[in-house]
């Protein structure tokens, strides 16, 4: 049964992911969890990191990698319980013989869900290396019923709707969208939050791989579609608190949300 949700400090760490560098990346999320938890702002409670966070699109080191992300899990399980925080992002997986772009939810007890990312981006020969994921329910969370994406996902809103129809009432997105596309990153996000009427936190990556740059401009979007914060397209942190009755409110007024089955 989906979770009666409470009010939520939620937002994002975006940075730039240095490639390869997984120590490199894991002190950015410590330290920004630090910083976060050192400021007299109101203390998160729910922080999404970005696409692939630990090793960007690293695929020479693929089996390595991903070889090392139950140790990463486990390394988020205790940053979850010291911090009081329910931490999303995506690692490598790997599963039989397969490996998978998966965003991992994980909380003060433990792993609460993932998510196999369904759409593979060719350009970036993603279809090469991971398999898509398949099948998919929205992972319940002391914040609600979650609905994920990862990147590429966010052009295919029936990803978003059937997960909506299964009850999420928040959406959480990790990626790695370039600079080229900035404009097509923001009006999707908003789109998203506009017609599934929920709040979107959508964590994008900065900084320049090879020749692709990154976009940042990470966003947390109300279910009405009013911008509540857009990052830069440099290293941020950013907090802010959504209202669960604002959703219950707007989708009130008038509703374009699914009916669960």
């Amino acid at each position: 049964m989906p979770t009666t949700p409470t009010e939520t400090a939620a937002g994002f760490l975006q940075f730039d992911v240095v490639a390869g560098d997984l120590d490199a990346n894991l002190r950015t999320v410590k330290s920004g969890l630090a910083e976060l938890a050192a400021s007299t702002d109101q203390q998160p409670t729910l922080m999404v990191l970005p696409e692939l966070w630990t090793s960007g699109f690293d695929y020479e080191r693929l089996p390595d990698i991903a070889g090392q992300t139950p140790a990463v899990l486990a390394e988020l399980h205790e940053l979850a319980a010291e911090y009081r925080i329910t931490l999303a992002g995506s690692l490598p997986e790997r599963a039989a013989g397969r490996y998978y772009n998966t965003l991992f939810v994980t909380g003060p007890e433990g792993q609460l869900g993932s998510y196999r990312k369904q759409r593979l981006f060719a350009p970036m020969a993603e279809d090469t290396f991971f398999s898509p994921g398949e099948g998919f329910i929205p992972i319940d969370t002391a914040h609600g019923r979650l609905a994920c994406l990862v990147c590429f996902d966010l052009r295919f809103p029936e990803l978003t709707r059937a997960q909506t129809a299964k009850g999420a009432t928040l959406l959480v997105i990790a990626a790695q969208w370039p600079m080229a596309r900035k404009a097509h990153w923001q009006t999707l996000v908003r789109a998203r939050a506009i017609e599934n009427q929920m709040y979107v936190i959508a964590a994008n990556r900065c900084g320049t791989t090879n020749d692709t740059e990154f976009a940042g401009h990470s966003l947390i979007v109300a279910p009405d579609g009013v911008i509540l914060h857009e990052a830069r397209a440099t290293d941020e942190w950013a907090v802010v608190s959504l209202d669960p009755e604002l959703t219950a409110t707007v989708r009130r007024r008038f509703s374009t949300v699914p009916a669960m089955p």
